[in-house]
């Protein structure tokens, strides 16, 4: 591959790295900047985290600092893209390859946000008024970087780093601050970047499917504009629906917290508060809209995308269960295939006497992990070695404990990767399970996974099935432990492009 002319001598010739700077020296024309244009992603990358940010650091006019910046940004668009894809796409954990580029990506937006405060911080410390404008370009800038930030750890089930949050906040508190002069033109767009990265952390990502983060982030830079950002007094919480409403401390390095999930005696001042309700109501309208009639803001998502946005706003409730300590090991196997495969005849118990049920040619590849946590309706696992994981959030996994022939059947609700571990929260779906075969209507031939009952979700059986297969008040009949059953297809309790798990009512009579 061809790469360009020493960019490391070009760059010397645009930001001396010896000398010290000088007002007398010839401006620095910003077309100079050396282009990446023919590199390796992950070189580029590399190039413009490790040497042409920080040089662009050391430019004293704040106003060709920020010129340079925007050119830097510009050429880092032109990898990010296809780094992010491959960690959006990779194995859980990471693999090399997709941990190498997930550090080289976030070091390069950490650097390039990083350098928008600081050009930030300098004219609001030092009271330029002159400057106002520069400030609050930056300041945008330093946001949206920040935010795509976060969302590149949300492709890896990653949490944000503290300090992002404490970056925004203090960002916001620079140029917005609820207690100074009301927005305007310029200061607008910028609470609109910070009320953006409050909801996609609200929305909780690492409970949502990788393949839906760039649809649920544009969905919050539309949502943004219907947060309602004030400073936290007595007098305004009296006012508003804790059940939409969160506290931000500006001092922590986090997005905040739920009203509803505060103690009692938690103090509010010097606080923030974001009042979600008109974003439920805009999600409200697009999720009850009817065909071919426009709504405000046109959200584009699946309904059962807009479904589970709604409930991650106002649907935290506290665990119902306490969970109990303890460390056996669990055989697991994700996807619905997998599961159907695992399920049908290959389960076996780590016992001597069972090992020759097990089936040699299996269409499936356990991973094992460690049962951290449990809880009569649900796991919390921990992976140990095996293979990767190709499910997220919202897929469906068997779970079978080491010295035990039971299979728990789950979906994962939350997955968290970070200090190099890979954990996974999965709700119990139903105590009993059966791979059934549907022999007529639509779903004619499909195999799926019987739930003979629903405890999370009511009086009902449930049914997972391959996407599209199914269609509501559908017929089914199909044979179970030896007897026959006969059912309507309900209402859809949740689908993505792995599955689509739905409610069984008997037939009315």
């Amino acid at each position: 591959m061809m790469l360009m002319n020493s960019p490391l001598q070009r760059l010397r010739d645009l930001l001396p790295f010896s000398l010290p700077h000088s007002e007398d020296r010839e401006p620095v024309s910003a077309s100079r900047l050396p282009e990446s244009t023919g590199l390796a992603p992950l070189v580029a990358i590399a190039r413009l985290s490790d040497e042409v940010v920080p040089a662009i650091g050391r430019q004293s006019n704040l106003h060709m600092r920020f010129k340079l910046l925007e050119e830097a940004r510009h050429e880092a668009e032109q990898a990010l893209p296809a780094l992010e894809r491959q960690i959006g796409e990779a194995t859980l954990p990471l693999p090399k390859s997709a941990t190498t580029a997930a550090l080289q990506a976030d070091n390069l937006l950490k650097r390039l946000a990083q350098a928008y405060v600081d050009i930030a911080r300098s004219i609001f410390r030092n009271h330029h008024a002159t400057l106002a404008h520069l400030l609050h370009r930056a300041t945008e800038r330093a946001m949206a970087v920040l935010a795509r930030r976060q969302l590149l750890a949300g492709r890896a089930y990653a949490a944000p780093s503290a300090n992002s949050w404490l970056l925004l906040h203090e960002l916001y508190r620079m140029t917005c601050d609820p207690r100074s002069k009301p927005l305007n033109g310029e200061t607008a767009p910028i609470e609109h970047e910070y009320l953006g990265a409050l909801l996609f952390a609200f929305l909780e990502p690492n409970k949502l499917p990788r393949n839906e983060l760039d649809s649920v982030h544009a969905c919050t830079q539309q949502l943004a504009a219907y947060a309602v950002i004030a400073e936290a007094t007595s007098e305004a919480l009296a006012r508003k629906n804790a059940d939409a409403c969160f506290l931000i401390r500006s001092e922590e390095g986090n997005a905040g917290f739920p009203l509803t999930r505060l103690p009692a005696e938690s103090p509010f001042s010097g606080g923030l508060i974001v009042d979600c309700s008109q974003v439920l109501a805009a999600l409200d309208r697009n999720i009850a809209r009817q065909p071919g009639k426009p709504v405000q803001p046109d959200l584009d998502a699946p309904l059962a995308l807009l479904q589970t946005l709604r409930v991650a706003l106002v649907g935290r409730s506290a665990r119902r269960f306490s969970r109990s300590k303890f460390r056996p090991r669990a055989d697991l196997v994700g996807g619905l295939d997998q599961v159907i495969s695992f399920l049908d005849g290959n389960t076996f118990s780590r016992r001597a006497h069972d090992a020759t049920y097990r089936q040699e040619s299996r269409n499936f590849a356990p991973s094992e992990w460690s049962l951290i946590d449990e809880s009569p309706d649900g796991f919390l696992v921990r992976f140990i070695k095996g293979e990767k994981c190709q499910f997220g959030a919202g897929d469906i996994v068997a779970l079978q404990p080491r010295e035990s022939s039971r299979i728990h059947v789950c979906l994962v609700r939350r997955i968290s990767a970070n200090r190099n571990r890979l954990e996974l929260g999965l709700q119990l779906l139903s105590p009993q399970v059966s791979v059934v075969s549907l022999p007529n209507g639509s779903a004619a031939g499909m195999r799926a996974i019987f739930l003979h009952s629903l405890p999370a979700y009511g009086r009902f059986s449930g049914l997972v099935i391959a996407p599209g297969k199914l269609n509501g008040s559908t017929q089914l009949s199909f044979n179970t432990l030896g007897r026959s059953i006969e059912r309507r297809v309900g209402k859809t309790l949740e689908a993505n492009e792995g599955l689509e798990f739905v409610t069984l009512e008997p037939l009315p009579h």
